[in-house]
């Protein structure tokens, strides 16, 4: 459309009355020619001007409104991650809401009628394919007097535990809350019953603690335990073996054939058997009574 100087704001208006009141002039239609039909203009109320105030507390708002909602996204995501359990390496699909694990039988106190071991006190439990019988002899607390405690365990399942530590420690913390402070030098011990796996450990309770060896024999009849030597001192390797080897059945136990067969090896030359806790005393014969008093000999008086 080109530019006309009458284009205004005055003529517009007095065009569109013309137009309506009919009598509209010749440059008015050629005005109305030019634009087309346009809509009446309206005055439009303007906008309020709003206080900086208000705009202020407004940006607050919705600044604090945005913060609320971020924090309560991180702390739904955390929360999500806490429930749901990591995915494996390898992607296999971890359920989220695993079945229970099933709880172990509970240990049944049996008569210890089966084993023995010197003066040692003994005792058992069992479950259902299980049977462990402990001994113990002395008292850890006892520096001076020498500690041994050997668990005899018969089981219908091959063993499970491969590590030597995870068995000295979980029987350490079954005799009375016993923990393992450190390990030193490995190494095998000869018995009558096979080779003994054995690990020089330091134990302690919360009053002391004792250089001791601890064993494992995995055979027909597992032998798990550990024993302690007098004033700090580690015991010698065939003290540790003789200890083991003390182990017998009691008369009409009736073990299984393989344990039977394995307690029925002769001992070992090295350890001698033991001596009887107690001997009948034998009279020993009475020897005559010396008398070292001088006898006073009597002569007879001279005849005249």
């Amino acid at each position: 459309m080109r530019q006309r100087p009458d284009f205004d704001d005055a003529t517009l208006a007095r065009a569109a009355r013309n137009l309506a009141e009919g009598k509209g002039l010749a440059e008015d239609r050629a005005l109305a020619r030019d634009i087309g039909p346009v809509e009446p203009l309206l005055p439009r109320p303007l906008p309020r001007a709003v206080p900086a105030s208000a705009w202020r507390l407004r940006a607050a708002g919705r600044t604090l409104g945005a913060a609320a909602v971020i924090a309560l996204l991180s702390v739904l995501a955390s929360e999500r991650r806490l429930a749901d359990p990591p995915l494996a390496e390898a992607g296999a699909f971890v359920p989220r809401y695993a079945a229970p694990a099933v709880a172990p039988p509970a240990w049944s106190a049996v008569a210890p009628d089966r084993y023995r071991l010197g003066e040692a006190s003994a005792s058992a439990r069992a479950q259902p394919g299980l049977r462990e019988d402990t001994f113990t002899a002395g008292a850890f607390a006892a520096q001076e007097a020498p500690f041994l405690r050997l668990v005899a365990v018969e089981a219908s399942e091959p063993e499970g535990e491969g590590s030597l530590f995870v068995s000295l420690a979980r029987r350490a913390a079954e005799a009375g809350g016993l923990s393992v402070v450190r390990t030193a030098e490995r190494g095998q011990v000869a018995t009558r019953f096979g080779a003994l796996d054995t690990v020089d450990a330091t134990l302690a309770d919360a009053e002391g603690k004792r250089a001791c060896t601890a064993f494992r024999h995995t055979g027909a009849l597992r032998l798990e335990g550990w024993l302690c030597a007098p004033l700090g001192q580690l015991p010698e390797p065939q003290s540790v073996a003789c200890a083991v080897e003390r182990l017998g059945p009691l008369p009409g136990a009736g073990p299984t054939p393989a344990v039977a067969a394995m307690l029925a090896r002769p001992r070992t030359a090295a350890c001698p058997p033991e001596e009887p806790a107690t001997t009948a005393a034998v009279p020993a014969p009475r020897k005559p009574v010396r008398t070292n008093a001088a006898r006073v000999r009597h002569s007879r008086p001279a005849s005249p």
